[in-house]
Formats: structure tokens, C-alpha cells, sequence
């Protein structure tokens, strides 16, 4: 389990709980929770690995906080309008006289954070550990005004909605456009792997071929967000992560795999997108998908797939389209 700087101050006592349920806001998946009972606990998490992983350790977890509690803990979202969001509800579900706390590292923006606390709330203490900030403060009788803080839905100019703290929330990254621009007319089942907002969606269902498209996504905001940007009765929507999806015999999978686990390089993470597509592939299937062209996809793709194909580059992305899925078993018995 990884050590809170809120577990280590109570430790040290230079805080203590009150009476009562805890909320948790943001929590992630290996955090240590020791610090209170788990029935005393209610966590919430709106991406599906760490919500995922917190329900198998025993906890109570939703996707938004929704108890009133007597202390909330609010650990900081990369986002600094998903974290001051998450800040505002917190504040709301604490009783008055409760504590309220927030921790993260500097390069979370925490820093920024707690100046804008101070600013709204008094009697704020700090604790600095392991480049970051764990604060707190007593939630008052009678709490300022944090509509501001509030997240609303972001309308974009092409009319796509997106929400605080997704992925390219602000707009279309460059990656996904240029991957856009070369995607073919689609027939049969179609899935959108890691489809966020959906981007990509729309360009598919544009096909009138296309019998099906399944959108799975991880993060649940982005992808109510899809919802609203998606109204073609062929699209289901699926909350999951790459390796949650269980369909198969699609005709084509489409997809801009992440590679941070937060702001940790991860390119394993695109390798297992393209190992999943391999497997949910229909013989005669095709993977479409875009990735910056230092990311060491080739050799998985050539593991895979039978024919791997660049279709377009600049200097930053690599469009591919990989056809002839491979089981394991097959790749196996091809490398010998």
C-alpha cells in the first residue's frame, strides 16, 4: 500500500478524527486506508482501475461522493478544476465543525490549491512531506460561495461536450485528428477502445456500414460526457478499462491508447490496448490506431498481428492500421 501524508499526520498527531464517516475523495487504488475502519469509510473514484480495485479490497466506493460525513479527505485530482470540483463537494458533505483535507504533490498544482483555500477559508494548517502538501481546516457554520469551484460541462466549438479533467478536455488533441482524418468507412461491429468524449464515435457512426459500436472507457466522466455527444441507437456505452471488456468479433477496433499512468510514462499501457485488440478482433478484423512516434509499439503489433501497416506520420504521431490477428498461441508457435 502507498502511504498517505494524511495517514503519516495522524500518526504524528498533528491532526485527529472525529466521531463519525469519512469520506474519501479521489482515492486511489493502493492507497493505505488504515487510518480508519473500512465501515467507518466511504470512498469515492471515478476511474474504473482504481474503483475496481478498491471494491476487491472491501471498501464502500462510488463514482461521486454522496454521504454526509464528519471529515473528508480530498486527494488531488491532475486537474486543478477536477480537484477545486471535488474540494466543493467535500466541503458540502462535511458537517460544520468537521475537518476538511486536502493533499497531493506539487506537480498535482497543490500548492496552488491551498492559496486558493486560504483565500475562502480561515485557520488553514499545513504539512509538507515527500514534495508535496497535506492542509486542512474546520468546515464552517456557514460556508463562502464555491460555485465557481463547481465543474460544469465544456461546450467545444465543434460542438462535442466535454467535462473538467478528462482527457483533452479543452479539445481535440493532434494525435486524434490526424488519426481522424485517415480512418476508412467502417462495416459491421465496431469498438472505440478508450473512447473518452467520443471523438472517434462520431467519425465511425458516420459509416452507415457500421451494424454496431460499442465505446469503452475507463474514465466516467468522459464518458457521460459520450453520452451526450453520442445519440446513435447503434452505440452502447461500457465503463471499463482495456482489460474489463470482454466482446469479441468486432470488424474493427479504433484507438488512442494512453501511455501515463498519471503523469508516469506507461507505454505497457498501449501494448496491452494492442494486445486486447488482437483478441476482440474477427479474423479478417483491423486495429486502427495513433500513438507518438517514439512509443516502442512495432514489436507487439508484429507479435499480434499478421500485416502491420504505417498509413500516415508527422513529426510528432504515427497512424497504424494492423490486419490478420494472431491468438497468443499463434504468435507463440509464429516466433519458433
Amino acid at each position: 500500500m502507498t502511504d498517505t501524508r494524511f495517514s503519516l499526520a495522524l500518526a504524528q498527531e498533528l491532526l485527529s478524527l472525529p466521531d463519525g464517516a469519512l469520506a474519501v475523495l479521489n482515492a486511489s487504488g493502493d492507497s493505505d486506508m488504515s487510518f480508519a475502519a473500512a465501515d467507518r469509510l466511504h470512498l469515492s473514484q471515478s476511474f474504473y482501475p482504481d474503483h475496481k480495485a478498491l471494491a476487491s479490497r472491501g471498501f464502500s466506493v462510488t463514482v461521486t461522493a454522496e454521504t454526509p460525513v464528519a471529515a473528508s479527505l480530498v486527494m488531488c485530482h491532475r486537474s486543478k478544476p477536477a480537484t477545486f470540483d471535488l474540494l466543493a463537494q467535500a466541503v458540502n458533505l462535511t458537517q460544520a465543525g468537521g475537518i476538511v483535507a486536502v493533499e497531493g504533490a506539487k506537480t498535482d498544482g497543490v500548492e496552488s490549491v491551498l492559496k486558493a483555500v486560504r483565500a475562502r477559508f480561515g485557520g488553514v494548517e499545513v504539512y509538507s512531506k515527500a514534495h508535496g502538501k497535506l492542509f486542512w481546516f474546520t468546515r464552517p457554520d456557514t460556508q463562502p460561495d464555491l460555485t465557481d469551484w463547481t465543474a460544469k460541462p465544456i461546450t467545444l466549438e465543434s460542438g462535442f461536450v466535454t467535462y473538467p479533467g478528462v482527457f483533452s478536455a479543452d479539445g481535440v488533441d493532434k494525435g486524434s485528428a490526424l488519426l481522424a482524418q485517415h480512418l476508412p468507412d467502417f462495416k459491421g461491429p465496431v469498438a472505440d477502445l478508450g473512447a473518452g468524449w467520443g471523438y472517434f464515435s462520431r467519425k465511425i457512426l458516420s459509416s452507415e456500414g457500421v451494424k454496431s459500436l460499442d465505446l469503452v472507457e475507463a474514465d466516467h466522466h468522459a464518458l457521460e460526457a459520450a453520452k451526450l455527444n453520442i445519440t446513435d441507437p447503434r452505440a452502447t456505452f461500457h465503463w471499463g478499462d482495456v482489460t474489463y471488456h470482454v466482446g469479441s468479433n468486432y470488424a474493427a477496433v479504433v484507438s488512442n491508447p494512453p501511455f501515463h499512468v498519471g503523469r508516469k510514462p506507461a507505454p505497457e499501457l498501449g501494448q496491452m490496448f494492442i494486445r486486447r485488440a488482437a483478441d476482440m478482433l474477427m479474423p479478417k478484423g483491423q486495429f486502427w490506431m495513433v500513438a507518438n512516434r517514439n512509443l516502442p509499439y512495432e514489436q507487439t503489433l508484429n507479435e499480434r498481428f499478421g500485416q502491420v501497416d504505417t498509413i500516415a506520420q508527422t513529426a510528432g504521431f504515427k497512424v497504424i492500421c494492423a490486419r490478420r490477428p494472431m491468438t497468443t498461441s499463434q504468435s507463440t508457435r509464429t516466433k519458433r
